[in-house]
């Protein structure tokens, strides 16, 4: 793997411990110290959700005109000092003070997210682009695992503000690792002098840059890009669920522990560690599209296994580890084409854009799926019923996909 692909893989790995240490476990600090309802929780999560995806489009456009390193450095350094202030808003239990904090955090790390792939889109083309991406996650999920770990403990040892402001340090750690060591990418030397970088591969290349307006059209007008989109949103549907529905599941409907539950999540990442890279090899040269189908088809079978547990009380902390074991199999398939396709279905020039546009349709989706889950939460009693309505997105979201395969050029759809 390149050098500055690796750079960039050890400052997500210190970023993504720092923000575990409290994100995973953010609903249940809501529900539990601040005594907010699910469907409470479901709308404040989408409230403000909502107003951050524009700047994830922004963000993929100031990428493309900017530079993929300056874009980098300023969200993590606007990461970590939000989360400082989310730390001390927690101290005081002050639910103002940590929706203000979230929000302004949240905005500068959507805007920096296309420029994170759009630096490595600009090193890699073809397969290497596939395991360029799913290295990156591989380190990123390093980082979730050791920090998901920890954060179960300190949240019991110095409460859910000791963790926090924990985070914030870890965060700005990445920032300054990135800060001293991380070099500009091709695009970024192409913008000082000019240029642009092509599709498909590193370079500099002179031509005129589109307006935002018309980068905008542009992908608009891209049926297949669109298709594959709303593809990619009905997938979110499904698996976004892991985030917030899936932990409150799991620890007051299953009765499972802060302990376990964090034991679990832990799992999760260590088995993107160790099994992404084999998932990854064992892929390529297949279609994007059938690699998605798969994945999401995992995430409903292991979430419907929860539910079964739940109705007929079978062993819940044994299926809770199995449906962990299936449901991040699925998403070490489906990461691959969601990270992917957007780079390789995006024209010259338009990498940063494409990746913004498709991050916050999976924004919205994710916003979506939050609320669902919380109506579901809040009025549906039955498990198993509770989770086969929030896995139904998966049936249109494999037609679409299945679709998209035939219209994609193969040499775009290869893993």
């Amino acid at each position: 793997m390149d050098r500055s692909l690796r750079l960039l893989t050890v400052g997500a790995a210190i970023r993504t411990l720092g923000a575990a240490l409290y994100n995973p476990f953010l609903a249940l600090f809501l529900n539990n110290v601040l005594g907010l309802g699910y469907l409470e929780i479901s709308i404040l999560i989408v409230i403000l959700g909502g107003i951050q995806i524009p700047f994830g489009v922004l963000g993929g456009l100031l990428t493309d005109r900017l530079g993929h390193r300056r874009l980098i450095l300023m969200g993590l350094a606007g990461e970590a000092v939000s989360t400082g202030f989310l730390g001390y808003s927690f101290a005081i239990h002050s639910l103002t003070g940590s929706i203000a904090a979230a929000l302004v955090g949240g905005t500068i790390t959507t805007m920096a997210g296309p420029a994170f792939a759009a630096y490595i889109a600009d090193h890699t083309s073809g397969s290497t682009r596939t395991l360029g991406f799913t290295w990156y996650r591989v380190g990123f999920n390093a980082g979730f695992s050791v920090g998901v770990a920890l954060g179960g403990l300190l949240i019991d040892s110095l409460g859910f503000a000791g963790a926090v402001y924990l985070a914030a340090l870890i965060i700005a750690g990445a920032a300054g690792v990135l800060a001293f060591f991380l070099p500009p990418s091709p695009t970024d030397r192409a913008l000082a002098e000019g240029g642009r970088t092509p599709r498909g591969g590193p370079g500099p290349e002179p031509p005129a840059r589109n307006s935002m307006g018309q980068s905008l059209r542009l992908l608009a007008k891209d049926r297949v890009a669109v298709e594959v989109a709303v593809a990619f949103a009905l997938v979110a549907l499904v698996i976004a669920q892991w985030a917030v529905t899936f932990p409150l599941f799991v620890h007051n409907v299953l009765g499972i522990s802060y302990a376990y539950l964090g034991l679990g999540l832990a799992f999760n990442g260590l088995i993107v560690v160790f099994a992404q890279g084999w998932t990854t090899r064992s892929v390529l040269g297949r279609r994007h599209t059938s690699i998605g189908i798969v994945g999401v088809a995992l995430y409903a079978l292991a979430f419907v296994a929860l539910g079964a547990a739940g109705l007929w009380g079978f062993f819940p902390v044994a299926v809770f580890f199995v449906s962990v074991i299936v449901l991040t199999e699925g998403e070490n398939l489906a990461s691959i084409p969601q990270t992917t396709l957007p780079s390789n279905l995006s024209p010259k020039g338009e990498t940063g854009a494409y990746n913004g546009v498709f991050q916050a349709i999976g924004g919205v989706a994710f916003l979506v799926a939050i609320l669902i889950g919380g109506v579901v939460l809040t009025y549906v009693t039955n498990p198993f019923v509770f989770w086969i309505l929030l896995t139904l997105p998966a049936v249109p979201a494999i037609l679409l996909l299945r679709h998209a395969g035939a219209l994609i050029p193969p040499e775009e759809n290869a893993a």
